[in-house]
């Protein structure tokens, strides 16, 4: 077996490879694209800095394993792509894991990964290399066929634009997996959408809505109203309104959207809407920077 770092003449293969595993619950990983185009886009970025970002796991000619790093340097932290392994999976895992750590000690304070629980290579992974557990969350799913729209009509929501920015960072979480400007950038592809909530000329929240696979999947990334307008219907507004273009513009056939798990009015609100569970997701991290004892 060799490790080494991922080349840009390898990308597509690599894609290709990720995609597969990717689709298998018991491989499955978080943050990782869902299309083989994307996922060559995702990683294709990780090539493109001086630290190296992303490493496979060579038998001969056949890819066994990948583990990407997805840096979020404003924060210091990074989001893995893997540890994958289709083989000697323990093996193959610490070994991309004994490249990458040295890249992740060194640029980033926390790293964080996710995964069902049905991924039992990774679980085992994070327990042997104490990651702890911060957050569960489960994906619920919504279907056209029984989603009941609603006549009621909204002129407070309108879209939003790059110009709008300030607003919307100012409501948008900082430890979001999309930051604000990514979010807008995303916005602009064919499918996706960020529609706002105007209260007295002011953005009191807003919803993103991705396309995940054209004329079938969507997801509703991000849901969120200010503090100061929560339980007035505003979130139930918007959802109603990215459902709505979702089914009936984009013809969607399914829309998702994640909860954490101790988010159980959320969850509730949602299933309102005829979202229901489909799966659950693991996140871990591991803080990377030893605590400073002042009193040594």
């Amino acid at each position: 077996m060799e490790i080494r770092e991922l080349e840009v003449k390898e990308l597509h293969t690599v894609a290709n490879w990720l995609f597969h595993m990717n689709e298998q619950d018991d491989h499955y990983v978080a943050w990782m694209a869902s299309d083989p185009n994307e996922i060559f886009e995702q990683i294709w970025t990780l090539t493109q800095f001086k630290e190296p970002l992303a490493y496979v796991g060579w038998e001969g000619e056949e890819i066994i394993g990948f583990l990407g790093i997805l840096p979020f340097f404003e924060q210091k932290l990074c989001r893995l792509l893997g540890p994958f392994a289709s083989k000697g999976h323990e093996k193959v895992i610490d070994r991309l894991w004994d490249k990458a750590s040295l890249t992740a000690q060194l640029h980033f304070d926390v790293v964080k990964v996710a995964c069902f629980a049905s991924n039992e290579p990774l679980i085992s992974f994070v327990e042997r290399h104490e990651f702890e557990l911060y957050n569960i969350e489960r994906t619920l799913a919504v279907h056209k066929s029984v989603y009941e729209a609603s006549d009621e009509k909204h002129q407070s929501i309108v879209d939003i634009h790059m110009e709008d920015y300030s607003s919307l960072d100012k409501l948008h979480p900082s430890a979001a997996y999309y930051t604000t400007n990514e979010m807008l950038n995303f916005s602009q592809e064919d499918g996706n959408h960020i529609w706002g909530y105007l209260q007295n000329g002011d953005l009191a929240g807003y919803i993103y809505l991705e396309t995940i696979i054209p004329d079938l999947e969507g997801e509703i990334c991000f849901v969120n109203v200010s503090p100061s307008h929560r339980s007035s219907g505003i979130g139930s507004a918007l959802i109603h309104h990215a459902l709505q273009y979702a089914f009936y513009a984009l013809d969607l056939d399914v829309v998702t959207i994640s909860v954490r798990n101790q988010n159980q009015q959320a969850e509730e609100l949602y299933k309102q809407f005829g979202f229901r569970t489909i799966n659950t997701i693991h996140a871990y991290q591991k803080t990377t920077k030893p605590a400073i004892n002042y009193y040594h």
